[in-house]
Formats: C-alpha cells, sequence, structure tokens
C-alpha cells in the first residue's frame, strides 16, 4: 500500500461520506482559484493546520510532500518573474545582456505573488482531499456523478498497475545494489538502463498474466464496479 492509502483510509473524517468531502475540496479550491492573495494565503494557513489533524500526519511528511512540486513551480515563478525588453526604464532591476535587458517590475511581482499564493492554496486542497478520500470511496463518488464506465476502469487499473510498477522497480534496485550496481556514475547509469529496460518487460509480462486471469473468469469488457 502507498504512504497516500494509509493515510487516506485511516483519517479521522474516513466515515463522512465522500460526496461531503468533494463539495468541501470544490468550494475551497473555487475560493483558491478567484479569492485575492489574502484569501489565498489565510486557506493555505487553514487547510495545513486541519490537513495534519484530520489525516494524523506528521509535520515534517506533509511538508515533504509539499515540497515535490515546488521545483516545478519555481521555474514557473521565474519565467513569470524575469521579463526581457530593450528599455530598462520600466523594470525595478535589471541586468544587461547585448542589447536586451533582464528584470523585473511592479507587475511582474504582482503576477508572481498571485500565481504563487493560488498554487499553494489548490495545493494545500488537493492534499486534504487526496488524503482524506481513499480510491474507494472515490470510485463510489464517480459513480455517483455519472462518470462514464470507461474513465472509472481505467482509473482502477492505473491505479493498481502503480502498485505493480513500484513493487517491481523496488525489486530489481534492490537486487542491483546488493550487487553493487550503483556503485559509481559509470555504474550507475548503467544500472539504470538496465532497470528501465528489465522494468519494462516485467510490467508487460504482470499485464498479459492479469488478461489471462480476466480471460478466465469470462471477462467481457466491463468491470462490475
Amino acid at each position: 500500500m502507498l504512504t497516500i492509502d494509509k493515510y487516506a483510509y485511516q483519517n479521522r473524517w474516513i466515515a463522512f461520506s465522500p460526496t461531503a468531502k468533494a463539495l468541501f475540496y470544490v468550494v475551497i479550491l473555487i475560493l483558491a482559484l478567484t479569492g485575492s492573495v489574502r484569501v489565498q494565503a489565510i486557506l493555505f494557513l487553514c487547510m495545513v493546520p486541519l490537513t495534519l489533524y484530520v489525516v494524523k500526519i506528521r509535520f515534517k511528511q506533509y511538508l515533504k510532500w509539499l515540497l515535490l512540486p515546488f521545483s516545478f513551480l519555481l521555474f514557473s515563478l521565474l519565467s513569470i518573474l524575469i521579463s526581457i525588453s530593450k528599455d530598462p526604464s520600466s523594470f525595478l532591476a535589471s541586468i544587461s545582456i547585448g542589447s536586451l535587458y533582464f528584470g523585473v517590475s511592479d507587475v511582474t511581482i504582482t503576477t508572481a505573488t498571485q500565481v504563487f499564493f493560488r498554487s499553494i492554496a489548490c495545493l494545500a486542497a488537493t492534499y486534504f482531499f487526496v488524503l482524506t478520500v481513499p480510491v474507494i470511496q472515490l470510485t463510489k463518488l464517480m459513480k455517483r456523478i455519472l462518470i462514464p464506465k470507461v474513465l472509472i476502469e481505467l482509473t482502477i487499473l492505473i491505479y493498481r498497475f502503480i502498485f505493480i510498477f513500484l513493487e517491481e522497480a523496488a525489486a530489481i534496485r534492490k537486487a542491483q545494489s546488493l550487487r553493487f550496481g550503483y556503485y559509481g556514475i559509470k555504474n550507475s547509469y548503467r544500472s539504470f538502463g538496465m532497470l528501465v529496460n528489465t522494468l519494462f518487460n516485467r510490467v508487460m509480462k504482470r499485464y498479459n498474466e492479469m488478461v489471462i486471469t480476466l480471460d478466465v473468469k469470462l471477462y467481457q469488457g466491463e468491470f462490475h464496479i
């Protein structure tokens, strides 16, 4: 079981209706997307302690998950914050490279600030939803809001193959590490290439085994969800 799933099944709100939790998530998400920077900051500061309490998770673990998408957010903010122009008068601070000036202005700082607080508010709301709604409740919720069956089936299959993928990758990497496969940069690159190749073959083998199992059970192209 994934760590996120473990928390999702053990949270304090596990008995609450998934529909109610979904509505709560949508309301928070709308406020995060449309509210001012102050509203977004307040939402973030409220959602973090609420998530820590409801999910019964340590702040250190939550912070580790929170920092995962920050590299993508950082590059996005830099692209917004820094502008290029031939006229440096509109910049608060700038540097020149050839005939071009790279700098920041009031507009770019304001935009970057809005994007930052909107992103972290939406991220905190999404983490709360993911950590309080296990996949079983999510499946029921998708059926209740009339999501097409094919999409629900795809979701279940993708969810299942995440476990297969991680299980096989962990087994291969452990075997390689026992043989000092990651000792040195050269060996690490070679071992990683072998891991990807072997992982693909093993996952395809597991997929074929699943297909055979479904055929034996007279699978007719539809899961009974």
